[in-house]
């Protein structure tokens, strides 16, 4: 049985695809040998047949997420991931998180929700933790728009800006306002397969920020369950009196230690060393 043809109306509505072109790209030559993605965000070190290793965090080309419930701290793990991305002084708050290969990379900080005043402020934490203001890191702020452009806008930020060959981290706080209903399972399976996408053009690694459903320990919706099958590491935030707990729950590589951080004086995050260390 034949196939049937394409009209010139499909082919100006439907993507058509090179399967040729397609098949050259997806094949996987087994007898070659492939290094792992370079990590791009170490959180400790793991040591195998007597040489020490980092603990991925992130790695180049992948995507990773921070689950918690609102006023969880989420956005302040958030501020210490990208400040030991950077580095400088923040190994004074968080000594075992380490940026690797970042010479010359941007870092692009996406904030969907919050006014200028307060993602300002969440940006001069992440400076306040590094002690300078970082020339490569861009905040940006992109509560005025509709879930749809906010979507375009990052593609574009990835794809086609000034940033587009050099973005080391980028993060998107939160990936739900990014999609109109996070219960949209084809709207849901768009947003992750951008995700992929992105970093997988791009090299970059992408860190986005979830709601925990209420009462549940899963992420919000359909958009959670697809972002948690496919990210690379999905950790956990959970508030505890003063201190928040971060946990592990879904790793691809050597899971990092669960810990707790708590914030200082000033209102930085650091590592709460009070609590106890669980391996």
């Amino acid at each position: 049985m034949s196939l049937p043809r394409l009209t010139d109306e499909d082919i100006k509505t439907e993507k058509v695809l090179d399967f040729q072109k397609m098949h050259d790209n997806c094949l996987v030559d087994v007898s070659m040998e492939l290094p792992p993605p370079p990590v791009a965000l170490s959180i400790g070190t793991y040591t195998y047949k007597g040489y020490e290793y980092p603990i991925p965090f992130g790695t180049y080309g992948n995507f990773s997420c921070l689950v918690g419930a609102s006023k969880s701290m989420k956005t302040f793990l958030k501020s210490a991931l990208i400040a030991g991305y950077i580095g400088g002084r923040s190994n004074l708050y968080f000594p075992d998180l380490k940026g690797h290969e970042t010479e010359g990379k941007y870092i692009i900080d996406v904030d969907t929700e919050q006014s200028l005043w307060h993602t300002q402020r969440v940006a001069r934490r992440v400076c306040d933790m590094v002690g300078a203001n970082h020339e490569l890191y861009k905040p940006f702020t992109t509560r005025e728009y509709d879930a749809k452009e906010r979507f375009q806008y990052i593609e574009w930020l990835m794809m086609e800006s000034e940033y587009r060959n050099n973005i080391g981290l980028i993060t998107i706080d939160g990936a739900a306002d990014i999609m109109d209903s996070v219960n949209d399972l084809d709207e849901a399976n768009k947003i992750t397969q951008g995700m992929m996408n992105w970093t997988t053009k791009t090299n970059a690694h992408l860190a986005t920020v979830l709601h925990r459903n209420h009462g549940s320990d899963k992420p919000t919706g359909h958009l959670g369950s697809s972002i948690m099958k496919k990210a690379e590491t999905v950790a956990f935030v959970t508030r505890e009196d003063d201190s928040t707990k971060v946990t592990p729950d879904y790793c691809r590589n050597y899971p990092f230690s669960e810990f707790y951080f708590t914030l200082n004086e000033n209102h930085l995050p650091h590592i709460d060393e009070s609590k106890e260390f669980l391996v």
